[in-house]
């Protein structure tokens, strides 16, 4: 059985990715472990190891299939600050302005995951998916950084998403599986990637 989930993963050239990383290098605990740019489309789930080929051919379908057409590498908004509270962790993180389009992907996404459930599994959705910042042990931990993420993250921006991955809980880490679909920028067009592994 693996643990899964879907996930953007985004550019980091933009002016606002250039800030979570270096905010994220002096603040975030995890930073080492999970350096890479990404914001989940849905909360893990579980599946067994033989319906993951299934799980991956039917995402690159159904994103290849729901992209066609469109020329413009799509972009996260975000705009403001919030805290989330899970067991003893406090998870400061931007709150994403999903547009139309996107939010039905993340639905038609999690559509796909949730048929390939393991049996007897719950699954517990997140109330909304947002991009962290950094994971605390205490409120005092959180308050020492809270004032600087505000002054660093008080205006709206936007950054690219560079492909759509599904990640594994490896051991305590999670790793990118398979990238499912990749934009390139490039003469207005975006490539997939044919290759089914890294």
């Amino acid at each position: 059985m693996m643990k899964l989930f879907v996930g953007f993963d985004l550019g980091t050239d933009s002016t606002l990715a250039r800030k979570i990383t270096g905010f994220r290098k002096r603040f975030d605990p995890k930073f080492s472990r999970y350096a890479f740019p990404h914001m989940a489309m849905l909360a893990p789930f579980q599946s067994l190891d033989f319906q993951i080929d299934d799980i991956v051919e039917t995402l690159r379908e159904e994103l290849d299939s729901f992209f066609f057409g469109q020329n413009e590498t799509p972009k996260l908004g975000f705009k403001g600050l919030d805290v989330h509270q899970h067991k003893r962790k406090y998870i400061l993180h931007l709150n994403p302005l999903i547009d139309a389009n996107l939010e039905y992907c993340m639905d038609l996404v999690q559509e796909v995951c949730m048929s390939n459930l393991a049996p007897n599994i719950k699954y517990k959705p997140n109330k909304k998916q947002f991009l962290p910042l950094g994971y605390f042990h205490s409120e005092q931990e959180l308050e020492l950084v809270m004032e600087q993420a505000q002054m660093e993250f008080s205006e709206y921006g936007e950054i690219p998403v560079e492909s759509i991955s599904l990640y594994a809980l490896k051991g305590k880490t999670w790793v990118r599986e398979v990238r499912l679909l990749n934009f390139e920028l490039k003469d207005s067009r975006f490539l997939h990637l044919n290759n089914h592994s890294l």
